[in-house]
């Protein structure tokens, strides 16, 4: 038995999705075919039941890199081999990614303190390729306005906008004024799930809702502009969001082999 997710070899199938929220575990059972209660402790609820008759477990890991860290470790030791993250990134840095888009990371720069103490911090926070193809797939076949690259992974929710602007800074120089942000969203768990999936041999991907207007990093650097209120978020286009990542996310499960 895991001290934390409270699961054991047996309870987990092969391919587990991962949501922050633990009201998301629920949501996500919406759309599988049958599945049971596992466990619920702490911020971390797991179910496990079949999608189309593919096993699939679902865990919730909290808020931040701490808490997934613990949750991708304890799922691994119960038998994960493959972990997609299905979380929210709030608004993205480039205009064109407007709410009711996926991010489909494939990579993240590592703005964060826990994969420091497992590995340097000039080691790549990279996606597994595979699950990266089978994400786009879904996407593609259902219609779902997508968007592929880099992701930030951070610590603070509330720090101030300098440590968002700061990988910006770049525009200050007139050679890169037509250059679209490097970076698509920010969000606080992917890196770590990404790190330690890779040092502990399996594979993991992620898909990140768009459900706030975008903050453009040019804009914020050269404009001033500040980074939004979440709270004034739309519960609706929220809502919409995170069931075209849900679904992408279950889609590509026919796709990853």
């Amino acid at each position: 038995m895991q001290p934390h997710i409270e699961c054991r070899k047996g309870d987990i199938a092969p391919i587990v999705l991962l949501p922050g929220d633990p009201k998301r575990v629920n949501l996500i059972g919406s759309f599988l075919d049958e599945y049971r209660e596992v466990a619920d402790n702490r911020e971390f609820r797991t179910i496990t039941g079949t999608y189309q008759g593919v096993p699939v477990s679902v865990t919730s890991t909290g808020i931040g890199c701490p808490s997934t860290a613990i949750a991708v470790e304890e799922l691994i030791v119960c038998g994960a081999k493959i972990l997609i993250r299905v979380g929210t990134c709030g608004s993205a840095w480039r205009e064109e990614i407007t709410p009711l888009s996926v991010v489909i990371p494939t990579a993240c720069v590592r703005d964060e303190g826990t994969t420091i103490e497992y590995i340097p911090e000039g080691f790549p926070a990279v996606a597994d390729t595979d699950i990266v193809a089978a994400l786009t797939a879904s996407a593609q076949e259902q219609g779902i306005r997508f968007f592929r690259g880099i992701n930030r992974t951070h610590d603070s929710f509330y720090a101030p906008d300098r440590s968002v602007a700061k990988w910006g800074e770049f525009y200050l120089d007139q050679r890169f004024n037509d250059t679209p942000s490097p970076i698509l969203s920010s969000e606080m768990e992917t890196s770590a799930l990404f790190v330690i999936a890779t040092l502990m041999g399996v594979r993991a991907g992620a898909v990140l809702a768009v459900d706030a207007e975008p903050t453009p990093l040019k804009s914020m650097v050269l404009r001033q502009t500040h980074l939004p209120n979440v709270a004034f978020k739309n519960k609706d286009i929220s809502t919409e969001a995170q069931k075209s990542m849900i679904r992408t996310a279950l889609g590509a499960l026919k796709h990853i082999r």
